[in-house]
């Protein structure tokens, strides 16, 4: 695994959020950890696209994947959830 450069920019922006969450909730510890933990599956996404693409096989409920996803599918889709929806709840709020 490589670490890229954006890769570096996802740890910035998800550690911008966080510091972002421990202004806002006044060092509120449950409302930080929650909103942390929300952010591993965007982080995931981008730092191992490979791994998670590449997945095939069973998933539930009589459910199949038969053919893997692209990666820069995978993290498209992390970079979605780690800019897009953020913005959005704060837009929305």
């Amino acid at each position: 695994m490589r670490i890229t450069v954006a890769k570096l920019v996802a740890t910035v922006i998800a550690c911008g959020y966080v510091v972002a969450m421990i202004v806002e909730a006044n060092g509120a510890t449950p409302n930080v950890v929650k909103g942390s933990l929300g952010l591993l599956l965007p982080m995931a996404l981008i730092w191992f696209p490979d791994a998670i693409g590449g997945f095939t096989g069973y998933v539930g409920r009589g459910g199949r994947i038969d053919t893997e996803t692209p990666p820069f599918l995978v993290s498209a889709a992390g970079w979605i959830l780690l800019i897009v929806v953020p913005v959005a709840i704060y837009l929305l709020r």
